[in-house]
């Protein structure tokens, strides 16, 4: 496992564009992204916040190949910085007519998050080419030991990654049907 810095910045967010342009099936990603206009533009500055946002308030981990990354968040606090990065997310992603239906989805997941002190794994992408050969899961394991006294728990809207986040020690401790597809919240074990 490798620990993410700004000079990987670019490549994590590859891996997780090609990790996510090919999946159109409603869920958190496809929510916030607009349907309008170019979709690999709008999910590059989505996934561009992201990193981001886990550079300067979080942790970053690749698979010793660099073919996987997995994004963590440490309860980030609101600043200047942070206000700039999601001032570029509404305009290049988001969109000023869907500002008041993704802010009602977030707290929708805000009022779900554990009330102490939690590690947000925030988001997981390998390259498509490579998903399947144990390489998330692998991820999953090394990195989770650098917060193995810590609460950390994710969200997740596909049976396929709900699956995958059992298979690696996690339960799900909420779901809500509220949106237009399931949201699973799951906790470390």
């Amino acid at each position: 496992m490798i620990i993410g810095t700004n000079q990987e910045r670019d490549i994590a967010i590859d891996i997780l564009c090609k990790s996510f342009y090919n999946i159109l099936v409603p869920n958190s990603i496809n929510f916030v992204v607009n349907e309008n206009g170019n979709r690999y533009k709008k999910l590059k500055a989505l996934m561009t916040y992201q990193v981001d946002l886990s550079l300067l308030y979080g942790s970053i981990f690749f698979s010793d190949d660099k073919k996987g990354v997995v994004l963590y968040l440490d309860n980030p606090p609101q600043s200047l910085k942070r206000f700039y990065l999601e001032l570029k997310l509404i305009f290049k992603c988001i969109g000023i007519k869907n500002i008041f239906k993704v802010l009602n989805r977030e707290n929708l997941i805000k009022k779900n998050h554990p009330q102490h002190t939690y590690i947000h794994l925030w988001l997981m992408g390998v390259l498509p080419e490579m998903q399947g050969k144990g390489i998330g899961s692998k991820l999953i394991s090394d990195s989770m030991q650098e917060f193995k006294d810590d609460f950390v728990f994710v969200e997740t809207t596909t049976p396929e990654n709900l699956e995958f986040y059992q298979k690696n020690g996690f339960t799900i401790f909420h779901e809500t049907h509220q949106l237009d597809y399931p949201l699973y919240f799951l906790k470390n074990v």
